[in-house]
């Protein structure tokens, strides 16, 4: 039985910055379509945090969350109350579904991608290439882990005049912890 992919998806700025109180500091015209792509059909794993910005499951996804709150609970999402539960249960989800999803997607927030980082085989990386203020950073990445699969940078009118280039990235695998 074939092993799905743990990936993340990620957007940060030039400083590796990926939030602002609670949301994100930019809003690049075209980044949601793109990571609407990368994750319809596929399982999520989000942090309780990430969960409450977006306040709902994301539609053809299936949405898992990820908090040590053994009271909190969400319509339409499954919950997992550690990262492994989580990976575990994502890939259930990948293996039960007629078509089986060939990764799972780890979406956020950045404790929770610290902790995944060790397991990620996969990085769907945007990075704006400015300088935003803001309170939380990828401080988990460092580009040396990993080997460029594909650079896909935007046309600055299609992007809002912003700088932005869709990285996707992989680390080989003797360097990724297994779940």
């Amino acid at each position: 039985m074939h092993q799905p992919v743990v990936a993340m998806m990620m957007a940060m700025d030039k400083n590796r910055l990926i939030g602002k109180e609670g949301g994100m500091p930019w809003h690049v015209p075209g980044e949601l379509a793109y990571f609407k792509r990368i994750t319809t059909g596929k399982p999520i794993i989000m942090g309780r945090k990430t969960f409450d910005s977006i306040g709902k499951p994301l539609p053809g996804r299936t949405n898992i969350v990820a908090t040590r709150d053994t009271e909190w609970h969400a319509d339409g999402v499954l919950i997992a109350h550690d990262l492994d539960a989580a990976v575990r249960m994502a890939k259930e989800v990948c293996e039960a579904v007629a078509t089986p999803a060939d990764e799972l997607v780890v979406i956020g927030g950045a404790g929770l991608c610290r902790d995944a980082m060790p397991l990620t085989q996969r990085l769907y990386l945007t990075v704006i290439d400015h300088a935003y203020e803001g309170d939380t950073w990828l401080d988990s990445f460092a580009w040396d882990q990993w080997t460029v699969v594909s650079e896909d940078v935007q046309d600055p009118e299609s992007t809002g005049g912003l700088p932005v280039t869709y990285w996707v990235l992989e680390k080989p695998s003797e360097s990724v912890t297994t779940a």
